[in-house]
C-alpha cells in the first residue's frame, strides 16, 4: 500500500512518468529518458531526496528497447526509497547525466 508520501510525490510528477508502481515498499517510476532530468530535479529539491544511490542498467537482449537504465534515490526525511527506470535503445544508448544534481554522479 503507497504511503502517502508516496501518493504526494505520485501526484506533483504526474504527467512525467509513464507508470507508478510498488515494489517490496519502494516507489518505481517508470519514465521516458526525456524526463530525468525533470523528475530528479523535482525529486531533490520538492521532495527531499538528498541521496543518489546508484544507477545500473538491465540487458533484455530479445526486448526493444533492449535496456533499462535505472537508478535509485533516498530521502533521508522520510527513510523512503524511490526507483527510477527508463528503456533505452540500443541505437541510442545515452541519457543525460545528472552531475548538476549529486556530485557522486560523476563517479558511478
Amino acid at each position: 500500500m503507497p504511503t502517502p508520501f508516496y501518493e504526494s510525490i505520485i501526484t506533483g510528477l504526474q504527467g512525467l512518468y509513464q507508470r507508478a508502481w510498488d515494489s517490496h515498499g519502494m516507489l518505481v517510476l517508470d519514465l521516458a529518458p526525456a524526463n530525468l532530468v525533470a523528475v530528479v530535479d523535482r525529486l531533490k529539491t520538492g521532495f527531499g531526496f538528498a541521496l543518489f544511490l546508484d544507477v545500473t542498467a538491465i540487458d533484455y537482449p530479445e526486448r526493444v528497447p533492449r535496456f533499462d537504465v535505472v537508478y535509485h534515490f533516498l530521502c533521508p526525511a522520510h527513510m523512503q526509497r524511490v526507483r527510477l527506470k527508463l528503456p533505452v535503445d540500443e541505437q541510442d544508448a545515452e541519457v543525460a547525466t545528472l552531475v548538476q544534481h549529486y556530485g557522486s554522479a560523476r563517479y558511478m
